[in-house]
C-alpha cells in the first residue's frame, strides 16, 4: 500500500525511498573506508596504543568525512558519485580540515605524520568500494530489479533514440510504453490509456519545442494530477541555454518540469492535512468502525466493505471503499431502476432507494458510510477536500466539458456538499466544482472542512 503518492512536493514514495537508501549505503561505504584508513594509519605508525586513542575521536572524524563528502556532491547522482576528481578533492580536503583542527587544538592527540596517509588510505579504499558498489547496481538493473518504468512521449525517430539508449545501457529505467505525438499535440486519451495500463511512474517527453504551449501545459496538468513527475528530453538550442542534470542512468540531459500553478507549499501542506487527518481519523474512529461493521453484518448478508470503481484525478480509476449500506447485488438491480432516477445528467439517485437497508439509511443520515474513505485519503487517490469521484458508469456518460472537474483530486467532501448537496442538479455541482478548482487554496479546504460538519449535523441532502 503506497501511502504517500510521489508528488513534487513531496518526495516520499518508491523513487525517493530508492534514492534514500542508495545514500545510506553510500555513506555506510564511505564510512567504512575512513575507518580502514584511520586504524589502517595509527597502527602502522603508532601501533595499538595510537588505535585506542584514534577511536575516541572516530566519530568526529568520521562525520567531518561525510560532511566533506556530501559538500562534493558525492551522493547527488550516479554521474556525480562516479567522479574520481570530485572523491581525490574530498579526500585532501578532509585531511586539510583535520590538519588544521590538529594546529589549533594540539591537545586532541592527532598526529600530522598520519593524517595524509590515512586519508589517502581511506581514497583508496573508498574508491574500490564505490566501485563494486555501482557495479553491483548495474548487475541489479540488467535484472531488471528496481528500475522505474517510464513512457516515452513523442515522434517515433525521437523515442527510437531514446529506446535505443534504455536498450543499450540497462539503468534504473526501464520502458514500459510509447505514445506518438504529433504537431498539434499529444493523444492525452493514449497517454492515460498507457499509463493505466503500464502502471509507469515517469514520463519522458521528447520534442517539447514543437508542441503548442497549450498542449503542453495541457500534457502537464495531466501526468501532475497523476503524481507522476514529467522529464523534458531538451533540443540543442534549450541544452545551450541551459545546464540541465543527467539522468541518473539513462545518459540523457533531462529536465524535469512542474506545473506552476500546482507545485507550491500549499499543496504540500494540503498532503500533509489529508495524512494527518486520515490518520488520526481511522485511529480515533475505530470503535465506530467496529460498532457500524456488526451493525451490518448482523443486519443484511453481505460484505461489511463496498469497494467501488470510481474515477479520480484525471481519469485514473481505483477503488473507492465506503460501509455497505444497500443488499448484496444492488448494482445489478440499478438497470431496472433507471427509469426512478430522480436525478438529472449521469448522475444516478433516487431518494427512497428500494435497495437500501435500514442500517444503510442510518449511516446515510449521517454520511458514516462514506468514513472508510479516510483509507483512500491515506493511500493519496483521494483528498479530505475535493470534487466527488463519480462512478465509472456515470464517467462514461460525462460530455468532456464535464470532465474539467477531474483536474482535482477528487474529495470525501468539497464545495457541492456544503452548498445543497444532492438537492442541486448535476450542472450545479460540476459549476461548483469548476469554482473549487479554480479558486482552491487552503483556507478554502479548511472552510469547506467546518462547514461540511454543520451540514452532516443538519442531514442537509443526505440519502
Amino acid at each position: 500500500m503506497r501511502l504517500l503518492r510521489e508528488t513534487p512536493e513531496m518526495l516520499l514514495g518508491f523513487k525517493a525511498l530508492r534514492r534514500l537508501l542508495s545514500i545510506f549505503a553510500l555513506a555506510l561505504v564511505d564510512a567504512v573506508a575512513l575507518s580502514l584508513g584511520l586504524f589502517g594509519a595509527a597502527y602502522s605508525f603508532g601501533g595499538g596504543a595510537r588505535v585506542g586513542a584514534i577511536a575516541g575521536l572516530a566519530p568526529l572524524l568520521l562525520a567531518a568525512w561525510i560532511c566533506v563528502i556530501a559538500v562534493f556532491r558525492l551522493y547527488d547522482r550516479a554521474h556525480n558519485r562516479r567522479n574520481p576528481g570530485a572523491l581525490v578533492g574530498a579526500a585532501l580536503s578532509w585531511a586539510g580540515l583535520v590538519a588544521l583542527g590538529a594546529a589549533i587544538y594540539p591537545q586532541a592527540g592527532l598526529r600530522l605524520g598520519w593524517i595524509l596517509p590515512a586519508s589517502l588510505l581511506a581514497l583508496l579504499c573508498a574508491g574500490t568500494f564505490r566501485l563494486l558498489y555501482e557495479q553491483g547496481i548495474e548487475k541489479i538493473y540488467r535484472r531488471g530489479l528496481g528500475q522505474t518504468p517510464v513512457v516515452v512521449v513523442g515522434r517515433e525517430e525521437d523515442r527510437a533514440r531514446v529506446r535505443r539508449t534504455i536498450e543499450r545501457a540497462p539503468g534504473a529505467y526501464s520502458l514500459a510504453g510509447e505514445v506518438g505525438c504529433r504537431d498539434s499535440g499529444v493523444n492525452l486519451g493514449a497517454l492515460r490509456e498507457t499509463l493505466d495500463r503500464t502502471g509507469a511512474r515517469e514520463v519522458i517527453l521528447v520534442g517539447a519545442e514543437l508542441l503548442p504551449d497549450e498542449e503542453f501545459l495541457a500534457l502537464l496538468r495531466s501526468v501532475r494530477l497523476r503524481g507522476i513527475p514529467l522529464r523534458v528530453l531538451p533540443g540543442a538550442l534549450a541544452l545551450m541555454r541551459s545546464r540541465p542534470a543527467v539522468s541518473q542512468s539513462l545518459g540523457l540531459p533531462l529536465l524535469e518540469v512542474r506545473y506552476p500553478r500546482l507545485d507550491n507549499s500549499q499543496r504540500a501542506l494540503k498532503r500533509a492535512l489529508d495524512v494527518t487527518v486520515s490518520l488520526g481519523g481511522l485511529v480515533l474512529l475505530s470503535p465506530l468502525f467496529l460498532a457500524v461493521s456488526i451493525a451490518i453484518r448482523l443486519g443484511s448478508p453481505g460484505p461489511i466493505l463496498f469497494r467501488q470503481k470510481r474515477v479520480g484525478a484525471d481519469g485514473s480509476v481505483f477503488l473507492c471503499y465506503m460501509f455497505r449500506s444497500m443488499y448484496e447485488g444492488a448494482e445489478q438491480r440499478r438497470a431496472g431502476l433507471e427509469p426512478l432516477n430522480e436525478a438529472d445528467g449521469p448522475v444516478f439517485k433516487i431518494k427512497d432507494d428500494p435497495r437500501v437497508t435500514l442500517v444503510g439509511r442510518l449511516l446515510r443520515r449521517w454520511s458514516v458510510d462514506e468514513l472508510p474513505q479516510l483509507v483512500n485519503v491515506l493511500k493519496g487517490e483521494m483528498s479530505l477536500v475535493g470534487p466527488r469521484p463519480l462512478p465509472v458508469w456515470d464517467f462514461h456518460r460525462m460530455e468532456e466539458a464535464h470532465k474539467r472537474r477531474l483536474e482535482a483530486v477528487p474529495g470525501m467532501t468539497g464545495y457541492w456538499q456544503i452548498s445543497g448537496r444532492s438537492n442541486l442538479s448535476f450542472e450545479e455541482m460540476v459549476r461548483l466544482d469548476l469554482y473549487y478548482i479554480e479558486n482552491w487554496s487552503l483556507s478554502f479546504d479548511v472552510e469547506i472542512i467546518l462547514r461540511t460538519l454543520g451540514a452532516v449535523l443538519r442531514r442537509e441532502g443526505a440519502y
